[in-house]
């Protein structure tokens, strides 16, 4: 609710004061009646007598709510269309705990940087509905597609290594997601793999499990998350505690080339942050969504309460002309 002019209601401090005064001056000039007190207890007065009170004080408050401009502030826009069905999946291997990612002014792990940039990608995609499947040893669902994005934020949020087992069931996931979308009813169905891992274990072969999501109406796009280089890890050890180690996490192009070759996507490299926000924006722009988000202007509530207070008053007005007549 909003108000164009708040000021204006300051005025409905005068009412009772007016009605104060009009009581005080009519009995001046009023003829010697019985107790209005002994009137009211030996018959209760009908309702056609005691509504021309509470209508001019009501229509008179309504008159002055409407000078205030009172209107329904602009809602979130109507999102139209279907949109397009994706299923994220992110590898929770071991190698997803490389610290060789930067965002911003500190350095995160390759699960940070993915969590981060699938969020980001989610909320540039209002409407569409984004679900979410983990992996490591095994793949399982997070999240099915949704369009309720603080959802899915807390998904991504709570994402961590080895949660999954050590791992890499890359061709698992990926069925596990062709599965979730197989009867969406978007305008496109697309997976969307993040991992760095050579798939060494699960029941589905990983190029197979591209051939059945290309077969299914799933387009697979692969995201390989990571560089050459050694990386850096953060490793308890029993008698030194925490510390950093440096160790090779090299990322599985080929793999991932295939299945996103075999499920008629494209396959992206992302070494940093920043290779990342890149290939979630070409991702975006190979699958458009149909989504229109249509603005919900304010909606004006004087005219209603000018229209209600000229009803009121006019009722008012007849009654104390008809039936609810006054002695002078």
């Amino acid at each position: 609710m909003a108000l164009a002019h708040p000021l204006a209601l300051l005025l409905l401090l005068a009412l009772p004061l007016a009605s104060l005064l009009r009581r005080r001056l009519a009995n001046r000039g009023a003829l010697g009646l019985p107790d209005p007190a002994a009137v009211r207890a030996a018959g209760r007065p009908s309702l056609a007598v005691r509504l021309p009170g509470l209508l001019r004080p009501l229509g008179a408050a309504l008159a002055i709510c409407a000078l205030a401009g009172p209107g329904l502030a602009p809602g979130e826009p109507v999102l139209l269309g279907r949109g397009v069905d994706i299923m994220l999946a992110i590898d929770l291997s071991e190698s997803m705990a490389a610290m060789d990612m930067r965002l911003t002014d500190r350095t995160v792990t390759r699960l940070e940087a993915v969590a981060e940039a699938a969020g980001r990608f989610a909320a540039a995609r209002p409407g569409d509905r984004i679900g979410l499947v983990a992996f490591g040893s095994r793949a399982y669902t997070v999240i099915p597609p949704t369009t309720d994005r603080d959802v899915l934020h807390k998904a991504l949020s709570s994402l961590e290594v080895g949660a999954a087992g050590r791992k890499t069931a890359m061709g698992d996931a990926l069925g596990l997601a062709v599965k979730r979308l197989a009867e969406s009813p978007g305008l496109s169905r697309v997976a969307v793999l993040f991992g760095d891992g050579r798939s060494n274990t699960g029941e589905l072969d990983p190029q197979t499990a591209a051939r059945t999501a290309a077969a299914r109406g799933v387009r697979v796009f692969a995201v390989g998350v990571g560089g050459d280089e050694p990386a850096a890890f953060l490793v308890s050890h029993p008698l030194l505690g925490r510390q950093i180690v440096y160790e090779k996490a090299p990322v599985d192009t080929q793999t991932l080339a295939a299945m996103a070759k075999g499920g008629g996507g494209e396959f992206f490299r992302a070494e940093d942050a920043a290779g990342l926000a890149r290939a979630s924006a070409a991702i975006a722009a190979l699958e458009p969504s149909d989504i229109l988000a249509v603005p919900r202007d304010a909606v004006p509530l004087a005219p209603l309460l000018a229209a209600a207070s000229v009803c009121l008053l006019t009722l008012w007005a007849a009654l104390g002309a008809t039936r609810a007549l006054r002695l002078p």
